[in-house]
Formats: structure tokens, sequence, C-alpha cells
């Protein structure tokens, strides 16, 4: 039977929206929402906060949750759940999984955290399994906010980009508004969920960044320049990082949408 470990990553002070974790969301805070939605997850044997901050630590710990103190030198939420399998390793805890679950990403649905467990789990190919839905309106693909991705038919990741990919050539104005209907079925958006097989995570966090990750700014490029094998998962519900003040109505407005939220 294969145990997982599933980390929610938090930095107290985000650049562009210092306490993020802490912002409430419908009156509670970001990182309540998804904890409560990653404790839905019934193949996750161990879930965890990893932060760098005694104030999450407490809030976590208000409201029933598991946290463990980590360094403040970890350079992105990768690097801190890797310290968090190798602190639970040292102390005699072991897993075959670890999903590294965004911590400003309130939305992100039970279902795709099952989802993305469960590829991981039957399809021993694939060093890390992310998660991809469809797009719900042309303009989002040009949102560089919104990441793209590129799969083959065995839907290993070919690439992520924020640019629009595939590009259509046969448009001379390739814009939302010249995208037939049927074509925006091609075009597939990238979730913030990994699950890493532990020699996986090991690995990666021990690559130096890529220079291509550096132009797009997207770390998981340098597991695909590395080959290693990036699965990704049919998801049904779209999820939404919170980046700055202004994205909070976004995401509440998702959360009622995807039915994770209910008026009283």
């Amino acid at each position: 039977m294969m145990r997982t470990l599933a980390v929610i990553p938090c930095r107290l002070e985000a650049t562009r929206f210092p306490g993020k974790p802490l912002a409430p969301i419908h009156g509670s805070g970001m990182v309540e929402w998804v904890y409560r939605h990653a404790s839905q997850v019934s193949s996750i044997d161990r879930l965890i906060v990893a932060t760098d901050s005694e104030r999450i630590m407490e809030y976590v710990k208000s409201f029933g949750g598991d946290a463990l103190l980590t360094s403040k030198d970890c350079q992105s939420g990768t690097d801190r759940t890797n310290e968090t399998l190798r602190i639970l390793n040292k102390q005699g805890h072991h897993f075959d999984l670890v999903v590294n679950i965004q911590g400003d990403e309130p939305a992100m649905h039970p279902s795709v955290m099952s989802r993305v467990i469960e590829e991981a789990t039957k399809n021993k190919n694939f060093d890390i399994v992310t998660a991809a839905c469809l797009f719900e309106r042309a303009q989002d693909i040009f949102n560089p906010n919104l990441v793209k991705v590129i799969t083959d038919v065995n839907q290993r990741a070919l690439y992520f980009s924020r640019s629009p990919i595939p590009f259509i050539r046969s448009k001379q104005s390739f814009t939302p508004t010249s995208l037939e209907p049927g074509a925006l079925r091609q075009f597939r958006c990238h979730l913030g969920i990994y699950a890493y097989r532990t020699d996986a995570l090991v690995r990666f966090a021990q690559l130096p960044p890529d220079p291509i990750e550096d132009l797009e700014k997207l770390e998981q490029l340098r597991a695909l320049r590395e080959g290693m094998a990036i699965g990704v998962a049919s998801a049904d519900y779209l999820s939404l990082g919170v980046d700055t003040p202004q994205d909070v109505p976004l995401v509440e407005e998702l959360l009622i949408r995807n039915g994770l939220f209910h008026y009283s």
C-alpha cells in the first residue's frame, strides 16, 4: 500500500501580498480553505502545512490542522515540501508519494487532488503528476497568469508556457475573437498541484534552476528539461492562484462556482 504525504507550503511574507496565507476568504484564512479541502481526500495519509511563520502555525493549529515549522531559506514551495519530507523521514515516517498543494489556491477542488494521486499511484512511468482542465473562455488563453500545457497522447507533458500554445498559424490575427469554439478544446489550463514520487522530489530539489524555467518563470520546466516524466491528469474544476489582494474576489467567486462554498 502506497503512503501519501500532502504538504501545503506557506510563506508569510509574499512580496506582492504580505500575510497572504492568512488573508480572509469568505471569512476564513486562505490556508484554512486549502487544508479543509485536502482533508476530504481519503488517499492522503498525512496532511501538513509547512511554513516559515509561527503565526501561520498557530492559526493552523487553531482550526485543528497539523503544521511544521521549516526554514526561512527555502526558495520555493517545492524546496519547503522537500524539507518537510526530509524532516519526517528523520522522524521515522515513510512515504511513497508527496503531493505539493499550493497554499494560495483556496479553490482547488478535492476531486482534482484525488485524481492526481490516483494517476500517480497507477502510472509508475510518471515521476511527477499534475493536473489540467479545459478553458471556459477564449480570452483566458491569452492570460499569462493562466499557464498552458501540451501533452502527448499518453498524457505526458511536452511543454508548459504562459504563451498561448498551440499557436494557430492559419489565423492572420490569433486573438480571442478569431478562435473557433471547437478549437478551444485543444487548449488546457495547468493547475498548481504536483504529486512526486519521493525519489523524484529529492532529485528535482537538487537540480539547479534552468534558463528556460527562468524565462517563463515556471519551475516545472526544470523537470522537463532534465527528462523527468510529468503526467497530466484531467480535471473538471478550475483553480486560481492568489497573487495580489485584487485576486481575492475572483477566488471567492470561484469557490462558489466549484461548489465549495455555500451561503448560510
